[in-house]
């Protein structure tokens, strides 16, 4: 989103922080915005526009504190996934302000939101990349499996982990390693993709 959007964004989370998201009000987001409430109809259409801009912020955030763990470097690429996966899910489940937001919105819209959009696919995407760029590199993707497929099929697993009640950590990248990474990574490396062959 562009600059302005993202500070009115900014402001609608201090007021969804302050007055709760399903009482904020458009006047409430103007006041902490410091603009006129017809300004805001310029920047958004809706109140739920701004619950969804701002859970798409939040991502963007958590995106970032995701990336700097530098998974895809780990020498055992099955159990940097998991991990990958696993705190992915601890750090959106635990994550309060987000929660609201999601809960703040009609299921049908959270779920787009979350499973359906675009914004939160390519975040979701960018941060897979290294790690499935690996695997492709090391021709440990599924046959057939391209990066991108198998980004939007870990982004169903994400999504399904996220519905669940939250799970013992153990538990989770149990889970994780029986039946995600399974579904995207082939236990041994196909030798014609392998690094330094052509």
């Amino acid at each position: 989103m562009d600059e302005p959007t993202a500070s009115v964004v900014r402001a609608a989370r201090q007021a969804f922080i302050k007055y709760g998201p399903d009482r904020t009000t458009m006047s409430d987001v103007a006041r902490s915005a410091g603009v006129v409430r017809q300004t805001l109809y310029y920047t958004v259409s809706s109140r739920d526009q701004l619950l969804e801009l701002a859970m798409v912020q939040c991502c963007e955030e958590l995106q970032e504190h995701i990336d700097s763990w530098n998974l895809a470097e780990s020498d055992d690429l099955d159990e940097a996934l998991v991990e990958f996966l696993a705190r992915a899910v601890e750090v959106t489940h635990g994550h309060e302000e987000l929660a609201g937001l999601s809960a703040a919105l009609p299921a049908d819209r959270a779920k787009a939101v979350f499973g359906e959009s675009h914004p939160i696919e390519a975040l979701i995407h960018s941060s897979l990349r290294p790690l499935l760029t690996r695997a492709d590199a090391e021709g440990r993707l599924r046959p057939g499996v391209t990066p991108e497929e198998a980004s939007r099929w870990l982004q169903g697993v994400l999504t399904f982990a996220l519905l669940r009640d939250d799970p013992r950590p153990e538990a989770l990248r149990d889970e994780l390693r029986k039946f995600a990474v399974p579904s995207v990574l082939s236990a041994e490396a196909k030798p014609a993709r392998r690094r330094g062959k052509k």
